[in-house]
This record gives structure tokens, sequence and C-alpha cells, in this order.
């Protein structure tokens, strides 16, 4: 384990990406999500009914994969408007390592051929009309700092020492899911080591 995270602690950053690409789409019909990338690659009305022709077995993971790599295009195009692109660490960018990690957990879902919600319970929120503020509040726990400052480029959360992945991952979403505007609030840390080496 060269990133030295658990497979539970990916499972749950995994989840929270998922979950938080899936908000992101913007499906035709009734139910409105955020509309942060014109994508609409999980719902059976839209993408999801040819990722169930073309991969029977895993068309559910299929979605949320593309659906999540769209999230990360987003993502990435605002961080490379940033002279600190490469050191800021969002909900879709924890760095080479963390990030390979993640996409080897999520290959490994795939191949093992359990549904989302079996491996990922919190995909749950999926089968579901999206309501922001219940999944907020199935993401904050007492004492998570979700603080943020509206600075260049989105809203930065503060660093905390010792932090591992999952309570900054909870935190950025939590960040993304607060009053959220019309395009993607790229919320982001900057770890202090990086910071202090410039």
């Amino acid at each position: 384990m060269k990133h030295g995270v658990a497979p539970e602690q990916l499972d749950e950053v995994l989840a929270l990406q998922l979950a938080l690409a899936w908000a992101g789409e913007s499906p035709e019909g009734p139910h409105p999500r955020l509309g942060w990338w014109r994508t609409d690659l999980v719902d059976l009305e839209g993408g999801g009914d040819l990722w169930s022709r073309l991969l029977p077995r895993t068309h559910r993971w299929a979605g949320l994969d593309a659906a999540r790599r769209a999230a990360r295009l987003v993502d990435e195009n605002l961080r490379a408007q940033s002279g600190r692109a490469d050191d800021m660490l969002t909900l879709f960018h924890f760095g080479f390592a963390l990030d390979e990690a993640l996409d080897e957990r999520l290959a490994h879902h795939k191949l093992e051929a359990h549904s989302p919600v079996e491996a990922l319970p919190l995909l749950q929120v999926t089968g579901a009309p999206f309501k922001r503020e219940a999944l907020l509040a199935q993401l904050l726990s007492p004492g998570l700092d979700v603080a943020y400052k509206v600075a260049p480029g989105g809203r930065q959360l503060k660093d905390h020492d010792g932090e591992g992945p999952v309570f900054k991952a909870r935190r950025l979403a939590c960040a993304l899911l607060a009053e959220p505007p019309a395009t993607y609030p790229l919320s982001f840390i900057l770890p202090e080591a990086t910071r202090a080496e410039r």
C-alpha cells in the first residue's frame, strides 16, 4: 500500500466522489440536480439506458464512473487556472498516488460485480430524487470543520494537520453542497507543507 490508505477508507472517499459526481449532473425531467456538468450518465432515463445495454453486469458502475470522469475534468480545468493547481487538494484530486489508488479500487468493485449500493452504501442516494439538504445532513458530523473562505478560484478550506483523506473528502463534499452556485464551486485545501516550501 504505497499510499498508506486502507481499502475501507478508499471506499469512503470513492463513495463521496461518485455521489457528488451524480449530484452534479444535469438530468432532464422532473428531478433536477446541481447541473455542474452537462451530463446525464447514470439515470436509466438518460445515459444509464445505453450503459445497461452495453454492459449488462456493470452498467451502474459504468454510469457512475463516467459521471466521476466528467466531474474530474471540470475540477481539473478549474484547478488549471490557478498557479497552485498541483498543490490543491479537492474532492476529485488528492494527488497522484491516492488518485491512482481510488481508480484501482473502483476497478476492483467493477470486477467484483456487486451493485454499487452493496459495495458503497452511501450510493443509495443515487436511487432517489436528489435532495441537497438531506445529503449534506448525512455527510455532516459533530465537530467536522466545513468552514471555508471564498478565495480566487473557489472555496478554500483550512488544512488540518494529520487529517486523513476521509475527513478531507467529507469536508470538501460538504463545502460543495453548502449554498451551491450554478457552476461548480471548486472547494480546495492547500496543505500547509506545500505552502511552507514556497
